[in-house]
């Protein structure tokens, strides 16, 4: 994947995180966003669940560049997001996704149409790994 993609949508991610809601935010978006969703989320710390989701992130930007550090985590959520682990259904992805580029439109004054097809494009590769394992 090009390098000049992953780094636009590295920085744009920096810029959002400028917003310290962002993940109140997400959480908030992607819960509503389908009836199934908030049950995965019944017994969980949020405020902790939102620190695993930034460093998740930055490693899924990382991912299709075949970083090490990033695969072995790509690799550890494939697993545990399968259907034998806590049992995340592969359509559930898309709303994840328009969730997160929802809340990074928001807080990124620098996104764009072509900056959220990068995102999609980067984050798309990702996500087809993580499905594939379910």
């Amino acid at each position: 994947m090009d390098a000049a993609m992953i780094s636009a949508v590295k920085q744009s991610y920096g810029r959002a995180l400028g917003n310290h809601d962002l993940m109140d935010d997400f959480y908030n978006k992607f819960i509503k966003s389908h009836p199934d969703i908030a049950k995965h989320f019944v017994n969980t710390d949020l405020k902790v669940q939102q620190e695993v989701l930034k460093q998740s992130l930055s490693m899924a930007i990382l991912f299709p560049q075949e970083n090490m550090i990033a695969k072995h985590a790509m690799e550890r959520i494939r697993k545990s997001h399968a259907h034998d682990a806590l049992n995340i259904k592969p359509e559930l992805y898309g709303h994840w996704l328009e969730s997160l580029l929802a809340v990074v439109k928001e807080s990124d004054p620098e996104f764009t149409p072509a900056l959220e097809q990068q995102w999609r494009t980067v984050l798309g590769h990702v996500l087809d790994y993580i499905k594939q394992g379910y």
